[in-house]
């Protein structure tokens, strides 16, 4: 028993030297304004930068994942501020928002997250570009509070198919066990390792390897190892943030421009073309030589198609 305990608290000194070794996420990625949403779950982090014009507002939702943030909008968020009012903020429990170990992560969490946001911060009707889970909430925000949204841009949304169902007994119990200080931060720590992250970049995130740099890896390392970061995760992989959004998407009057990557692995291009069979208002853009960041992999042709679209629909407004 005694060399049990010494176990246990040996663990815990590599997790706390883990989390201390760990560099600070980099602020810098984006320009603008930092600011805080005081929102009754914690402080929201975003940033803004831009015009004012009559048009609507631009406001990114990043995806959900070890390290996941607003970085991710990096190469887009400064370019498209020469056009539009945009905002990018952190989603509770990842980036620089705040991280309570005790709020209900969940997907209809997030749904109000970003309709409070888009009520009290961003203003709206505004005009949304999000990604993966992200997308899926703002495709349930569109549909649930369709005076939020103007219109959308959604990178491979989920919650059609296997990323749909809620968790039962299993997922419980296996949130239950991440949500463990030593054993659950182990597991954590395996997976968000810096070698974990640097492979799943390479095998999912980007077709052309160059990409994943230095400083991407350093950044998602970094981010995935602040205090509490695990806490939003272990909702994740236990299955709480899951949705189904196929009625959401089939009922959207809201203009949709789904974006794939034609060489994505995790959410393959067929699901996407399936996706557009819900609702024949929506349309596909495909972008070659693109796994599941297609902002991040094309930057000047995804600005260029916000740019389009956006104007175009203001212009209509």
């Amino acid at each position: 028993m005694l060399a049990g305990c010494a176990s246990m608290a040996a663990l815990a000194a590599v997790h706390a030297a883990i989390r201390r070794n760990a560099s600070e996420p980099d602020n810098s990625a984006l320009g603008g304004e930092a600011r805080f949403f005081d929102w009754e779950q914690g402080r929201v982090f975003y940033k803004t930068a831009g015009v004012d014009h009559a048009g609507p507002p631009l406001v990114f939702i990043h995806g959900v994942g070890a390290g996941a943030s607003s970085f991710m909008w990096r190469k887009n968020f400064d370019a498209l501020a020469e056009d539009f009012r945009v905002y990018a903020f952190d989603l509770l429990g990842f980036g620089f928002s705040d991280k309570p170990g005790t709020a209900p992560y969940s997907a209809d969490l997030y749904v109000e997250l970003i309709a409070d946001f888009l009520r009290e911060v961003s203003g709206y009707p505004a005009n949304i570009v999000a990604s993966s889970l992200g997308a899926a909430y703002a495709v349930r925000v569109a549909d649930e509070y369709p005076d939020l949204v103007n219109s959308m841009i959604l990178n491979a949304p989920t919650g059609f198919d296997a990323v749909n169902t809620r968790p039962g007994m299993a997922g419980a119990a296996f949130y239950g066990l991440l949500q463990s200080p030593v054993l659950g931060t182990s597991f954590y720590n395996v997976m968000a390792s810096e070698r974990g992250i640097r492979d799943y970049a390479r095998k999912h995130l980007f077709f052309d390897h160059r990409r994943v740099t230095d400083r991407l890896v350093t950044n998602l390392y970094a981010t995935s190892h602040q205090q509490g970061a695990q806490h939003a995760i272990a909702a994740y992989l236990s299955g709480y943030l899951n949705t189904d959004t196929r009625a959401n998407f089939s009922r959207l009057k809201q203009r949709a421009i789904l974006v794939w990557g034609k060489q994505d692995v995790t959410t393959p291009l067929e699901k996407g073309v399936a996706l557009l069979q819900l609702n024949p208002r929506a349309t596909l853009e495909v972008f070659d030589r693109c796994r599941m960041v297609p902002e991040q992999e094309h930057p000047e042709k995804f600005n260029a198609l916000a740019r389009a679209a956006f104007l175009a629909r203001s212009a209509a407004a």
